[in-house]
């Protein structure tokens, strides 16, 4: 049996009970309620309290359980309530200790040492017995688009003591620390958490991060310090409000009125156009995260199109003439190889029989989504004799439009979208490929077993490259952003505002 847990603060005690009830009856908490009569006493002046640090963002949460996290603002919540083994600077790609030290101690044994007195916000200490549970558990999960298909070496995790855990892998991976660094190896509270469920939002999350999730309502979170946090990023503010607007015009007027701060992603490209003529007057430095925004369609596995190589074929070459974009992989990253044909005037080979009716999913919240799919939908049309439906937010659709960035920002990172649900004839191909990719040390062996995957890639057509190009962050002219400010693929690390 566990030990028994120490009480929680009254604090912290007091930040969850509202989290649940603000989720679990929708309602907004702090929000007055309706008047019962007229006020007879005198009136008095109430000093509003000050606005906190405010970061807008048009594509709320879905999720707060960092095994199930799919989406790049699921990942704000995952990199800054939770802890994770090792971080990854995005740009450099080095790897860094957080949580613990690593190292291989065998090819096949990658070792971690804990630093000492690592705590949970609810008090709980973190051991190695954490870890193992927090992997394990993930693994066994096993969410669609979550970081956890990164671990495809692992073979079982060992705890060796309180302060040393073992990840013991079925072959050499020299990826397996950037792996450590993702979402899903976020370190959960083994008391807290189900094994084996998705812990709802109506439930506050439970990590070592360098901030704790005070508040959730329907207009955005509240975190707040984790003044027990020890490792590489603690936070520079003590309170930072992440903010659901409902679109890229709300995002402007706040920009404009000067009631945030910070804005990570929301403006479409009016919106954009015009803050940089001037014509929208807003005190911000924008600020753009390379290659972070790779816009491409995929096939859902579900879908009975996705079976035929002719429909599959038809789409890839309906788009060449608006690609501009060639692989999967970022032309900035050593490995990238041109496989998909841009520009031109293709010749898109028919499709047999009746004229296929797709469906094409977007998501509403993203910025020019709706707009890039209607573009696609009539070039589908008009190129390949396809019927398009569009849907928003579905997750049914026969093909998705995304723009996420990737886990890590390696080249198998980015060709995880491909290579998590290859089709059948290709499978034990690019499964052997992408095994040896990770197995080897040699440079020059590495490119060419990445070459043959990203062609690979294009032959078969399941996922299609249409363009890449930076995130945007527009920050206020008193906000500052440090240097290790973002998670390993560009994600927004809370922790890296100051002002």
């Amino acid at each position: 049996m566990p030990a028994e847990r120490p009480p929680l603060p009254a604090r912290r005690r007091l930040g969850a009970l509202v989290l649940t009830a603000a989720l679990a009856s929708g309602c907004t908490a702090g929000t007055p309620g309706p008047s019962v009569g007229p006020s007879t006493g005198p009136s008095t002046a109430v000093t509003p309290p000050p606005r906190p640090f405010t970061v807008a963002t048009t594509e709320p949460p879905q999720s707060f359980d960092p095994a199930a996290s799919q989406t790049g603002a699921d990942a704000i919540v995952a990199l800054n309530v939770f802890q994770r083994l090792m971080r990854v600077h995005p740009d450099s790609g080095d790897l860094k200790p957080d949580a613990a030290d690593c190292m291989f101690n065998t090819p096949t044994t990658y070792r971690c040492t804990l630093t000492k007195d690592l705590t949970f916000s609810n008090g709980n200490p973190l051991t190695a017995s954490d870890v193992k549970f927090s992997i394990d558990r993930a693994y066994r999960l096993n969410v669609p688009r979550s970081s956890i298909r990164l671990f495809g070496s692992l073979q079982r995790v060992d705890v060796v003591d309180d302060l040393t855990v073992e990840f013991v892998l079925r072959w050499h991976d020299g990826q397996i620390g950037h792996a450590l660094a993702t979402p899903a190896a976020s370190i959960v509270d083994e008391q807290v958490y189900d094994p084996d469920n998705v812990r709802p939002t109506t439930s506050a999350p439970v990590g070592s991060g360098p901030f704790r999730l005070d508040l959730a309502e329907v207009t955005g979170l509240t975190f707040l310090r984790n003044e027990d946090y020890v490792g590489a990023t603690p936070a520079a503010l003590d309170q930072v409000r992440l903010a659901h607007l409902p679109h890229s015009a709300a995002a402007e007027q706040a920009m404009v009125d000067g009631t945030v701060d910070v804005v990570w992603r929301s403006l479409d490209a009016a919106a954009l156009g015009r803050l940089a003529s001037g014509v929208t007057k807003a005190a911000f430095t924008r600020t753009d995260l390379p290659d972070a925004r790779l816009e491409r369609l995929v096939w859902n596995p579900a879908s009975a199109l996705r079976a035929r190589a002719d429909v599959r074929t038809a789409v890839a070459q309906a788009l060449q003439a608006d690609r501009t974009l060639t692989s999967l992989v970022p032309p900035t990253l050593d490995g990238s190889v041109p496989s998909f044909p841009v520009g031109g005037r293709p010749t898109v080979a028919p499709v047999a029989g009746k004229r296929p009716i797709l469906t094409l999913a977007y998501a509403s919240t993203a910025p020019g989504q709706g707009d890039l799919a209607r573009l696609l939908r009539d070039r589908l049309e008009s190129n390949a004799s396809l019927s398009v439906k569009l849907v928003a937010d579905a997750t049914d659709a026969d093909l998705i439009l995304t723009d996420r960035a990737a886990w890590v920002n390696t080249p198998l990172g980015w060709l995880q979208s491909y290579l998590d649900d290859p089709l059948p004839a290709s499978a034990d191909k690019v499964t052997q490929l992408s095994e040896a990719a990770r197995q080897t040390d040699d440079k020059v062996l590495r490119a060419s077993l990445l070459s043959e995957i990203q062609q690979q890639a294009a032959t078969d057509a399941t996922v299609v490259p249409i363009s890449l190009g930076p995130e945007t962050l527009f920050v206020a002219e008193d906000v500052t952003v440090g240097q290790h400010a973002f998670g390993p693929c560009w994600q927004l690390g809370l922790w890296g505002f100051a002002r």
